[in-house]
């Protein structure tokens, strides 16, 4: 309650919780003593002793959030409102062997919490995230952009450090689109992300679905053409396979080929990388060229029907789209969306359904990473 109102007094508390206020005194005693919260004296109209209002110490405990990527590593520190203190990138140069990156992590977390002045008896956990599969017990199962499997990543970090840490894949991202958006009772999001891949996270009640072997939300990996292309993952016809950034920029260049008299025709080479590809694809939808809007139309199609579906499942009030790709078709997709909502939706009359496009940035894993220890530490006892 003080996270979500900020400034609250104990007979506040005690109202919102039901609790009496002796067991209510006794908890903030108890966090006062663990300097989790600070305590200052508040203003009343009535005669007799004033409210004592309590707040979160924002330096009652401290969090770490850090992704790996395949060429550099960001790593964050942040307070105990997890409002961010320092952030600094690492780069790795090519070099992502494991045993290179886990001394790496270990000795720049030690050296950001030394001048900050932090105590690691005081971090409340560091949230690692990455692009891969990764098991309930902290293990790295697969992560093909950096070459690892079956790598025990929590246990080695912990070894090497006196934190918790906890493991995380990509979908924490959502946690940080959360923390931007400001009405607080939003519970049920659902969070779509078309890049090098095509994955779906969803918060229910709140929660981060995570899954049995956390992989939920692998809408990616939606059979949607029989007849397509063969995934990366083995199976034919995988949205990922039809969406995605590569599959996108081979099918703009190859129509691009087709038509030199476009203006896509004119401006991609031959040597261009796919997300040069499809940024020029961006710059054409920006100018209207017909070959733009008709690669739109095939995107929108894919990428409709599987997010209907998406919704018909999770039933989201919130809808965000994020990915360099979608970010590349931005004004035009969400209008493109609609459509298919509103035919293959169950019940889309009585919804109110919104959709925007993802807002956190370039650290919304790193800031994820950092919300989802957050979360863990309020669901214990």
């Amino acid at each position: 309650l003080l996270r979500e109102h900020g400034q609250l007094s104990q007979s506040q508390l005690c109202q919102m919780t039901g609790l009496g206020s002796s067991t209510a005194s006794s908890i903030v005693s108890r966090l006062r003593e663990k300097g989790l919260v600070l305590e200052s004296e508040g203003k009343s109209l009535k005669r007799g002793p004033k409210p004592v209002i309590l707040q979160i110490n924002p330096r009652g405990r401290f969090i770490l959030g850090l992704e790996i990527n395949p060429d550099h590593v960001n790593l964050g520190l942040f307070d105990f409102n997890t409002e961010i203190i320092e952030t600094c990138r690492i780069d790795l140069q090519g070099d992502h062997r494991v045993e290179r990156v886990k001394e790496l992590l270990a000795s720049h977390v030690l050296e950001l919490l030394e001048r900050h002045g932090v105590d690691q008896a005081h971090v409340l956990g560091i949230g690692v995230t990455l692009s891969g599969t990764v098991s309930a017990d902290g293990r790295v199962v697969l992560a093909s952009p950096l070459g690892w499997k079956n790598v025990p990543l929590k246990a080695d970090l912990e070894a090497r450090l006196a934190c918790p840490v906890s493991l995380f894949g990509t979908r924490v991202r959502l946690l940080a689109e959360m923390a931007l958006e400001p009405d607080a009772s939003l519970r049920n999001v659902l969070y779509v992300n078309v890049a090098d891949g095509v994955g779906c996270s969803a918060v229910i009640d709140g929660q981060l679905l995570q899954g049995a072997t956390s992989r939920g939300g692998e809408i990616g990996h939606i059979i949607v053409d029989p007849q397509g292309p063969r995934c990366g993952c083995g199976h034919t016809g995988c949205l990922e396979a039809l969406v995605s950034g590569p599959s996108m920029a081979e099918r703009i260049h190859i129509h691009a080929q087709a038509q030199p008299g476009s203006w896509l025709g004119q401006k991609i080479k031959a040597d261009d990388k796919h997300k040069t590809i499809i940024d020029k694809w961006r710059l054409a939808l920006e100018g209207r060229d017909e070959l733009a809007l008709e690669i739109l139309a095939y995107f929108s199609d894919h990428l409709g029907r599987a997010l209907a579906l998406a919704v018909n499942l999770y039933d989201p009030e919130l809808v965000i789209l994020a990915g360099y790709v979608c970010m590349a078709c931005d004004p035009f997709l969400m209008p493109a969306l609609e459509p298919y909502i509103d035919a293959n939706v169950y019940n889309s009359d009585s919804r109110v359904i919104n959709m925007r496009p993802a807002q956190a940035g370039e650290h919304a894993l790193m800031i994820g990473g950092a919300m989802a220890v957050w979360q863990h530490a309020l669901s214990q006892d």
